[in-house]
């Protein structure tokens, strides 16, 4: 067995990640795609076609967490994948019950940080830009969005592969909720933002839009108060504003 990763092999494993969804199905979720993303690892670890095949059918199992966090499960496999051929382990069935302990962590984390929080914020942003610059608002977008979502991928890929089982520790939403809460008072504003823009949109004049540009993150406020996701912020903002755009 070869002893260590290259960083080729890291690199591989990165870009294999963006098709963990490309098989997805019910029997086994992100299973197949999971299982694609590991060849670089399985390759390396095992000589043999039998021991290749075996690798393959144990990483061929369920698995479901959230797309961008794949990648930390996957890291961290390749790690104990490793350290299993170097220390000559006996049973590989640690390696499966840690892939089973994480995709609760995976999926929540994810859940909340992208789809309740980022892509939301960024789709909010876009129709504020799109209101007020144009066209210009899609290249913002996608680069708003897919920052962090390369960003949480490779780190996955990079600290999954350093620390193995202490990955976990890193697998918190305490981690991550000051991402979360920032990103959602970001969002009020964007909500205020959002709601000057209909406003003028739909009117076609000068009038000042600030007291509604307040107005509008004085409702997001409350709803963040309340728990309420970006979604529910923006959608009541613009609601806000097409009301007032009719009344006058």
């Amino acid at each position: 067995m070869k002893k260590r990763m290259r960083r080729k092999d890291l690199w591989s494993m990165f870009w294999r990640c963006f098709l963990v969804q490309g098989s997805w199905n019910y029997n086994s979720m992100l299973g197949l795609g999971f299982c694609y993303s590991a060849l670089p690892f399985i390759r390396r670890f095992f000589i043999s076609t039998a021991e290749q095949q075996q690798g393959l059918r144990r990483h061929l199992d369920f698995f479901n967490a959230h797309p961008y966090f794949a990648s930390w499960c996957l890291g961290a496999v390749a790690k104990l994948e490793e350290e299993a051929g170097r220390k000559k382990w006996s049973d590989r069935r640690p390696i499966e019950i840690f892939k089973e302990r994480l995709m609760g962590p995976l999926g929540a984390i994810g859940d909340q940080l992208f789809w309740n929080s980022i892509k939301p914020a960024a789709a909010g942003l876009g129709v504020w830009l799109a209101l007020t610059i144009g066209w210009l608002a899609i290249p913002v977008f996608l680069v708003i969005y897919n920052v962090p979502h390369l960003v949480i991928r490779a780190r996955g890929i990079r600290d999954g592969y350093r620390k193995g089982f202490d990955i976990v520790s890193d697998l918190t939403m305490r981690k991550f909720q000051k991402w979360v809460d920032a990103i959602h008072y970001g969002g009020a504003v964007i909500a205020g933002l959002c709601t000057v823009a209909v406003l003028q949109w739909g009117a076609r004049n000068d009038r000042s839009g600030l007291p509604f540009f307040f107005l509008g993150i004085a409702l997001s406020l409350i709803l963040l108060h309340y728990r309420k996701s970006i979604n529910t912020i923006l959608f009541w903002a613009t609601c806000m504003a097409l009301f007032f755009t009719f009344l006058h």
